[in-house]
């Protein structure tokens, strides 16, 4: 049988003295043999060492005695009769350990992937909503604090990129208390935190806002340092502190008021700030806070007019005010509010 001297180059003893063709004919005298392993020697002398020492392993099997059992056929066969139930056990042990070992592997290959597919959904979208009558403050991945309203969405990346900006999308209303991430003398694009809110974007540096954006309606009011209001149009506006932006939806309108920034932040203290606030005002916060259906019997009770400060811890607690300061009865059924003369 022809061999292929390059399948050999790179052999050691161990590998030779396992190879059937060079067990079997190395130490033989064949003459077209002895040519081969010559040939191979001349060819890749590094092996020559490797072969000797293979040589030498052959040899000294050689050597050594046949092992002849002094039992005969019926003396073997009552040997195995009595190794055969310790043999079962041993047999029933290790299948036992294979099967656990197996169980094993499955529950920690489920283990691993249920990590894995968290750890994947985590880098994506990570959305952040409050319930009917629900606050929520929370953190970001740079450290800045956000409130989240009754009633609120708010969704952005969680794998913040160092040379991009930092987004996040908000439905409902939220105050911000964002982390200024600038070095002095230094503005780059991946400083910014933008707001995206309806039609409008926010660009923001370390500063704190209330974003509220109702029934086609969105409000910005600035507290502290300064935002950039950017809308489809490409038209830009920059905030200065104590300004409450309002775009109207409907209307197609923007406006900029002053004097609203305590109102606007009320809200975070669990109160409603009214100040000569009519009863529309009040009835919004009951539908799109509380999520109730309010009925009025006489459209006129909608400009009846309210200052001072409601709790909105709980829904009773507005109700209570409403009846007792402007003279109406209210009856509540389930999540349906009737509002009438007394």
């Amino acid at each position: 049988m022809v061999q292929d001297p390059s399948r050999y180059k790179a052999f050691k003893a161990a590998d030779f003295l396992a190879d059937e063709y060079f067990a079997a004919t190395r130490l033989a005298k064949n003459v077209e043999d002895v040519r081969f392993w010559e040939s191979l020697i001349s060819l890749y002398p590094e092996v020559a060492a490797e072969m000797e020492l293979a040589d030498q392993w052959i040899g000294l099997l050689r050597q050594q005695p046949v092992f002849k059992s002094s039992l005969n056929n019926e003396a073997r066969w009552q040997r195995m009769k009595q190794a055969l139930p310790n043999y079962e056990k041993q047999q029933n042990r290790r299948h036992m350990i294979r099967s656990y070992s197996r169980w094993t592997a499955r529950v920690a290959a489920v283990l691993v992937s249920v990590f894995m597919l968290y750890e994947v959904s985590q880098m994506g979208a990570q959305v952040t909503s409050t319930a009917y009558g629900e606050r929520r403050s929370m953190h970001l991945p740079d450290e800045s604090i956000v409130q989240l309203n009754s009633n609120s969405k708010l969704k952005y990346v969680r794998d913040w990129k160092s040379d991009k900006p930092r987004e996040v999308w908000l439905e409902g209303e939220a105050n911000f208390d964002v982390k200024h991430t600038a070095v002095k003398n230094r503005l780059r694009e991946d400083d910014y935190f933008i707001v995206h809110v309806g039609e409008l974007s926010l660009k923001v540096l370390g500063t704190k806002f209330n974003v509220k954006d109702r029934r086609n309606r969105i409000e910005i009011t600035l507290f502290e340092g300064s935002v950039q209001v950017d809308n489809v149009a490409g038209l830009q506006y920059v905030l200065k502190p104590g300004e409450t932006f309002m775009y109207d939806r409907i209307k197609d309108e923007e406006q900029v008021l002053v004097d609203k920034s305590k109102e606007a932040l009320s809200w975070t203290h669990g109160e409603m700030l009214v100040e000569h606030q009519k009863l529309s005002d009040i009835i919004e916060v009951l539908e799109d806070n509380f999520g109730y259906s309010v009925e009025l019997k006489d459209s006129s009770f909608l400009n009846r007019r309210l200052t001072g400060v409601i709790p909105l811890t709980k829904v009773d607690d507005i109700l209570f005010v409403i009846r007792h300061t402007m003279d109406l009865k209210i009856d509540k059924q389930g999540k349906k509010i009737i509002i009438n003369t007394k």
